[in-house]
């Protein structure tokens, strides 16, 4: 009796004072109540006390995340709302231009996802009224089927004390018509269509009415996925269930980061062990992954439910309800009620704690909001960033074609090029030619110059300089390609839904490449060597023809002139008569210098006629070597890059246009950011490394 009467007095203090610490108050508890260990109704009486008081005591806790959101009267609270219900409109306004509005976009990457649970929580803040508040809403779920999400709400929810085995049934059995979803609520106990009436203390330790649905593990989700994440996003509470011996932190960030880095979100970790540096290594491993939940708890559901059990097996054994207060304390599943008081603010009246519990969770889903948001705006940074780096690279590239084009297809400039060996051998070849055709060759094959100059220019003149030109034409076409598949690659790089795939310029390209211009024939660097030879034929071989026709007709003329002089002189009847005898010599000898100066002079203009060819082609050649480096640099600025360049210069306007689209988002985001601190006590940040509520605290109890 004397052990009774301590406890009760105990307890009673336990329920009264406001300043006790859960952690330090329950093992005490147990010291005093069993300190005799004596059996009985009053040891059993002792133990429900002292639960109560493990369980009300977490009512003590004033909600940190809510607490800078209650108002001291009914005015202030208003204004508080409706500058959150601003604020939601505002980030509703924001979220189709941060996150994918593609039709097959889903959950927290899309803007549907965020708008349709930010309009919820807008149209709960203006509709909901501080006569007619809301259940607060407890959403609990596993990241797999390890995580134990099912034991940990038996565990909470379960009735130790009671003998009747019906609740008990229902409890347990609660999956077994596979719903979707489970909703408990507080009532006498029976099973609901979708859910069940449970009589449990623990959700009765909260200053609101409390709606628990437990959800399947995220990993059995498939086709409700999205519906899912958003009930868990619009959550007053999420209770999220991890077993870190199955799953890796990386592995639950990269699932499920959205969900757990909320300041409303609880992570339980499922594990037997939690000393201080488990507590550590797991704060500073999530830290370092960008997640920092509201709270983190390890509990031992296996021990939970064994002091159950226990219990429940014998309630009025002693040894029973002593072993049931060392597990139940010792699984630490107590502290799950705690965490959650301090996310529910029990001060104050509870229809206006609820309002603003009610605005802490809109806060809330406009923080994840402005996180997916933030997290989405980086992301496209990123992916214009990654684009733009492969711009710079194609253009370097590209650039670096142009400089060295002319240089590889030609070689170094000057006489060790391939144009002036070209030309010299084809000057030499014609040379040897033209000193074929000595004037009395040329006297007997003169209407055949020009044909014969001619055959020689076509077949002989710069001919090697024509074939390494058509092998480096087709050298040119593989680099041809390589450009083109860059250019298209990089259009590609960019996700579907980016700004940056541009369907006009991927069609200006398709056309370029469609364009017969864009080919590269045998004869687009050879044609300056087609255009130089008919120039060479057209005019210095006709002028070449016509000047030995000249000189040939020249010659047959002087020495015809001479003949017809001298008979004159001889036998004609004249003044210059010198007489029979005297005058048939003078006369042959005047027809013969004329006939020899006629041959001679001939034979002069045939030479110069060469001479003056030569130096004509030499010429020719001279803009031949001009010609063809023009059009090798024509060729690979209009055929060979000139994909990749019209790529790059639609890219780079797209990219201004896109990065400053980006900074009016950021601005904005900042904008956000600074009336989401006004509400809050947290400070925000929306850009660069850091992320929404950096310096939100991660309790881990």
């Amino acid at each position: 009796m004397l052990a009774c009467l301590v406890s009760r007095s105990f307890a009673a203090s336990v329920l009264t004072g406001a300043s006790v610490d859960t952690s330090s108050t329950l093992p005490s508890i147990t010291t005093v109540v069993f300190s005799r260990r004596r059996p009985g109704r009053c040891a059993r009486r002792q133990a429900q006390l002292t639960t109560h008081a493990g369980w009300i005591q977490t009512r003590k806790f004033a909600g940190a995340a809510t607490e800078g959101l209650r108002e001291p009267d009914g005015v202030e609270l208003t204004s508080t709302r409706n500058q959150v219900v601003a604020l939601l409109h505002k980030t509703l306004s924001l979220v189709p231009r941060t996150l994918s509005t593609a039709d097959g976009a889903v959950g927290p990457e899309s803007s549907t996802f965020w708008s349709d649970i930010l309009e919820r929580a807008g149209a709960e803040l203006v509709s909901g009224s501080i006569q007619t508040p809301p259940r607060a809403t407890i959403a609990v779920c596993g990241f797999d089927n390890w995580a134990g999400s099912n034991e940990l709400v038996t565990g909470l929810l379960e009735d130790p004390f009671s003998t009747d085995s019906t609740y008990s049934d229902i409890l347990r059995n609660r999956w077994n018509s596979n719903p979707s979803s489970v909703n408990i609520e507080y009532g006498n106990p029976v099973a609901v269509s979708g859910g069940l009436r449970s009589p449990s203390i623990w959700l009765q330790q909260f200053p609101h009415d409390v709606q628990l649905t437990e959800l399947p593990d995220l990993s059995s989700l498939y086709a409700i996925r999205t519906e899912v994440d958003s009930l868990l996003s619009s959550s007053d509470v999420l209770l999220f269930v991890c077993d870190p011996v199955t799953t890796s932190l990386s592995d639950l960030v990269n699932g499920a980061k959205h969900l757990l880095n909320k300041p409303n979100t609880i992570l339980v970790l499922t594990s037997t062990s939690a000393s201080n540096h488990h507590h550590q290594f797991t704060s500073q491993s999530l830290s370092k992954l960008g997640c920092k939940p509201g709270h983190i708890i390890f509990v031992d559901l296996k021990r939970a439910l064994t002091a159950i059990t226990t219990l429940q097996t014998n309630p009025g054994s002693a040894s029973a309800i002593d072993k049931y207060q060392t597990d139940w304390l010792g699984s630490r599943i107590s502290a799950i009620g705690a965490a959650v008081g301090e996310i529910f603010d029990p001060k104050g009246p509870s229809d206006k704690s609820l309002l603003g519990l009610k605005q802490a969770t809109a806060l809330s889903q406009i923080y994840s909001a402005l996180t997916a948001s933030s997290q989405s705006v980086q992301g496209v940074e990123k992916e214009v960033d990654f684009v733009a780096d492969g711009l710079d690279t194609l253009r370097s590239e590209v650039q670096q074609i142009q400089a060295k084009a002319v240089t590889e297809i030609l070689g170094e400039p000057g006489k060790d090029g391939k144009i002036g060996k070209a030309l010299a051998q084809g000057t030499k070849e014609m040379n040897v030619l033209l000193g074929s055709f000595t004037f009395w060759k040329m006297v007997w094959r003169v209407d055949e110059i020009g044909a014969v100059v001619s055959a020689a220019i076509q077949g002989q003149w710069c001919k090697e300089l024509e074939n390494q030109l058509i092998l480096q034409t087709g050298r040119l076409e593989p680099t041809q390609r390589k450009l083109s598949a860059s250019a298209f690659s990089l259009l590609s790089s960019s996700s579907e839904a980016s700004l940056l795939r541009s369907a006009v310029l991927e069609n200006r390209l398709q056309q370029l490449i469609g364009s017969p211009a864009y080919n590269l024939t045998p004869s687009t660097l050879t044609q300056p060597i087609h255009d130089r030879r008919n120039q060479l034929i057209r005019y210095t071989t006709t002028k070449l023809h016509q000047e030995a026709q000249s000189a040939v007709v020249g010659a047959f003329g002087g020495v015809l002139t001479g003949a017809g002089l001298g008979w004159w002189l001889a036998f004609g009847d004249h003044i210059l008569s010198l007489g029979i005898g005297t005058e048939t010599g003078t006369a042959t000898g005047v027809g013969a210098l004329l006939a020899v100066s006629s041959i001679r002079w001939a034979v002069g203009k045939w030479e110069r006629a060469k001479q003056r060819w030569t130096r004509d082609a030499g010429r020719v050649g001279e803009g031949l070597s001009r010609d063809i480096q023009a059009t090798i640099q024509r060729t690979v600025d209009d055929k060979l890059v000139i994909v990749a360049t019209t790529a790059c210069k639609g890219l780079e306007d797209l990219i201004g246009r896109r990065r400053d689209e980006l900074q009016q988002l950021y601005n904005e985001l900042q904008v956000l950011e600074a009336e989401l601190h006004s509400c809050t006590r947290h400070p925000t940040s929306c850009r660069g490394s850091q992320t929404l509520f950096p310096a939100n605290k991660i309790d881990i109890e």
